[in-house]
């Protein structure tokens, strides 16, 4: 018996043992798919009406739009101006103006775009006396006096203010990497504990750490206050948004789910957008700060209204005060509550628990294979995101500009993300996503002199990658089946955030040369096209409800395989299990996580 007969015979005993093959109680869709009970109990107390608008227009946009300021305000609060040793100057010599002043005290080196500058971190050897001076232009020493900033663009801001530069420069080094530690330990932190006390909980919990160490970070009187309040700050930046999203999300048929998720991307994008419009206009670090933080605080006006996981309350045995969120949204969508919900939700408490753990994703070769190349392309993708975005303080010109072109490119960058996965593959999309983001990568690094043509260069990587992080995240959502479906996203996101923690390390390169961080991405993008040929075109096959199933997901699939949406009724149907039967489901795309029709 051959190796591949053996282990789809593993597969069949994984269904078996889910509970969730052929014979299913509950029946399936017109696709053959299972509809689970907890799918039954909405469709009885309804999932398009009065309470999910509510959720979505009152609750869910507000908080898509706001996200982003405590996220992103950290990149433009550290914001390095220009600045040159400040000399202090005679008094005869007070009828120079600032530049002849300059080029009298301070030598001139190349700088990291290969350009001469006056230098940043060294002066000449100047003694003053009582009533002289003199200028040893021969010898130069570091800044005895502090720094003169340029403020065209900043009043202040955190390095300027703390003087983080020259010798200290690390230091905004080490507060990103450590803002993005932060991140990282929070999502799986609060994952944990959200398994554990509830989403709704940790929700308001990471709605108080953002403000209550968010504004605390705009007054450390260190630089180690700082980073310590900054990495408890970043704690909160995933989970603030991904709990609630999940909680609205269950509570929402397939269709609204995909309306939430649009229009979630699109309102975070706007505020985006905005946080580098407010931080131009105040121009001050610690007031753009408790701007950006302060306002979370608001959300606890949210504590009577916002539910908790229904899914969660019924892995919990908590079936009343299920009952009551069921009722409660039955009565506000006019619908009466039907007279066997209890037995429905008991139904769907014996299938949460059926359901899988983090060790099938695993424990099967062919999800293992998936899993680890998933894991692989978020990380890339979170770094090369990433590196894009702080690289911006070694691109020239106008940084709030950058910072707007670069966010506001993320919108086609999804467009073209989600029509191109449903017209040529998943793979495809992938494979030539990245071939551009690399593309363009290694020609920005020719254009490190010219404003204009390195922000269009590095907004199409960012296009290219926006592009590729939708469509493997589509394929997150087809790859595994429905039990692992959000495990796996998780596990991938919190890889893909570990790995950021390196960013700022590899983007300080760009102090000395600032070609470098580009050759990087381009390399990384190189390599993730590579590896994103071997997962399969999952395009035209149903979600996999078991284990069983997304392990044969891509089995029989050659390697040049190529389904599009001519020929994914040709080219799939041999691939799919035969339990499925029809075309199966429509395309999905995902965004923040959830799976949504596109």
């Amino acid at each position: 018996m051959s190796d591949k007969v053996k282990e789809n015979d593993k597969y069949e005993e994984g269904e078996k043992m889910l509970g969730t093959g052929e014979g299913d109680p509950g029946g399936g869709g017109s696709d053959g798919q299972t509809i689970s009970a907890f799918e039954r109990v909405m469709s009885a107390v309804g999932t398009e009406g009065r309470y999910q608008k509510m959720l979505l227009y009152a609750f869910m946009l507000p908080l898509a739009f706001y996200s982003p300021f405590g996220a992103s305000s950290l990149l433009l609060m550290l914001s390095t101006p220009d600045h040159t040793c400040h000399v202090p100057r005679p008094t005869d010599k007070q009828n120079l103006s600032d530049g002849q002043w300059l080029n009298l005290t301070v030598p001139w080196e190349k700088g990291a775009d290969g350009q001469p500058q006056p230098s940043q971190c060294s002066m000449y050897n100047i003694t003053f006396g009582d009533d002289s001076y003199s200028i040893d232009n021969t010898t130069t020493t570091s800044c005895r006096y502090g720094w003169d900033y340029d403020r065209s663009s900043w009043r202040e801001t955190a390095v300027s203010d703390y003087d983080w530069v020259c010798e200290r420069a690390n230091t905004v080094t080490t507060i990103f990497s450590l803002a993005v530690a932060g991140n990282a330990v929070g999502t799986l932190l609060f994952s944990i504990l959200a398994d554990r006390i509830g989403r709704r909980p940790i929700f308001f919990l990471t709605a108080v750490i953002n403000f209550v160490f968010g504004v605390a970070n705009m007054f450390a009187p260190t630089w180690q206050l700082f980073t310590l309040a900054r990495f408890l700050t970043c704690l909160a930046f995933f989970s603030i948004y991904q709990m609630p999203y999940i909680i609205v999300v269950e509570l929402s048929s397939e269709r609204l789910r995909g309306l939430t998720a649009a229009l979630s991307f699109v309102l975070g994008t706007v505020g985006m957008c905005c946080v580098s419009l407010i931080a131009w206009l105040l121009a001050h670090w610690q007031t753009f700060g408790i701007l950006c933080h302060a306002p979370s605080i608001l959300f606890l006006l949210y504590w009577r209204f916002l539910p908790e996981s229904p899914r969660w309350l019924l892995s919990m045995d908590r079936l009343s005060e299920c009952e009551a969120i069921m009722v409660q949204v039955a009565t506000t969508n006019g619908i009466q509550p039907p007279p066997d919900l209890r037995q429905l939700l008991e139904e769907a408490q014996a299938e949460e628990k059926k359901s899988a753990s983090i060790k099938d994703l695993v424990k099967y070769r062919t999800m293992r294979k998936h899993l680890l190349i998933a894991a692989l392309n978020t990380t890339i993708f979170c770094v090369v995101y990433s590196g894009i975005i702080l690289n911006i303080h070694n691109m020239t010109g106008n940084e709030f500009v950058n910072f707007f072109v670069l966010s506001l490119v993320e919108i086609p960058g999804n467009i073209m993300g989600m029509v191109s996965a449903q017209y040529f593959g998943r793979r495809l999309t992938t494979v030539y996503a990245l071939a551009f983001s690399a593309l363009f990568s290694g020609l920005a690094s020719t254009a490190i002199t010219d404003q204009w043509l390195l922000v269009t260069f590095c907004g199409l990587v960012k296009l290219f990658v926006t592009e590729a992080v939708l469509v493997v995240y589509v394929q997150i959502g087809e790859l595994f089946p429905t039990p692992l479906r959000s495990m796996s996203y998780g596990v991938t996101g919190v890889i893909g955030l570990a790995a950021t923690v390196l960013v700022p390390s590899l983007m300080a390169l760009g102090n000395t040369d600032r070609k470098l961080p580009y050759y990087i991405l381009c390399g990384l993008c190189v390599f993730g096209a590579a590896v994103s040929t071997f997962l399969p075109e999952t395009l035209g096959l149903p979600l996999p409800q078991t284990v069983g199933q997304a392990n044969r997901v891509g089995i029989d699939q050659s390697y040049f395989a190529c389904v599009t949406h001519w020929t994914k009724a040709k080219d799939s149907a041999h691939l799919r299990d035969s339990r499925d039967g029809k075309t199966g489901d429509a395309p999905v795309a995902v965004a923040n996580g959830a799976v949504t029709s596109v």
